[in-house]
């Protein structure tokens, strides 16, 4: 049980930060309506989860092959933030969500497509090995370890659950200009963070010539 609630405790840290995830499943939930945000972290916590694992078994094989695949983990999460942003700039909130809000098109792609842009984030996986080792968790115990993360995938899933759902309640709150401008600064937010990615691989590159 205290495995649990330490992983919990973890996935809410984890997720609190609002970066290109939040503002997607943010987006999403304006555009496509509350499920696609559900959806959405659940895929992120799912590979936020998946990480945990990984840095709880000590498998420093798999962060030192993440390191040198650097660059192409920078380029294809730049393109991806790109192809998310671009296409976000074109949703109208208003008219999206009640389109899409019942049809349940594309679900399964919000949760997939969160999970490899989350695994996308080498960082992740250097994150909870630095935590496993300050906090000195138990990576003995596979018992324990499956509690821990448990715990890690339910903390990012309510997080990323209360995200969706106090923003699905602003929509109703908020007038249709408003919802546009949201829409479209999560998006150009999101261009931004893609553009950084591309250019940290081109830095990379340049770097290794």
């Amino acid at each position: 049980m205290a495995s649990f609630l330490l992983g919990l405790i973890i996935g809410i840290i984890t997720s609190a930060p609002i970066g290109p995830v939040g503002l997607l499943t943010i987006q999403r939930t304006l555009t496509q309506g509350r499920m696609a945000g559900i959806l959405s972290g659940a895929g992120a916590a799912t590979a936020d989860a998946f990480y945990g694992g990984l840095a709880g078994l000590g498998l420093g094989v798999v962060s030192g092959f993440l390191a040198r695949q650097e660059f192409w983990i920078h380029l294809g999460a730049g393109v991806v933030c790109l192809w998310f942003g671009v296409r976000g700039m074109r949703f109208q909130p208003v008219k999206a969500a009640a389109a899409n809000r019942y049809s349940g098109r594309g679900l399964l792609w919000n949760y997939l497509s969160m999970v490899l842009l989350t695994l996308a984030n080498p960082l992740t996986i250097l994150f909870f090995i630095v935590v496993f080792t300050t906090l000195h968790l138990d990576r003995n115990s596979l018992t324990g370890l499956l509690f821990t993360m448990t715990g890690l995938f339910t903390g990012c899933f309510l997080w990323w659950t209360a995200l969706t759902l106090t923003t699905a309640h602003l929509h109703t709150q908020l007038r249709s200009r408003t919802l546009v401008l949201i829409n479209r600064i999560s998006a150009l937010t999101i261009i931004g963070v893609g553009l950084a990615a591309i250019a940290s691989a081109a830095q990379l590159a340049a770097l290794r010539r």
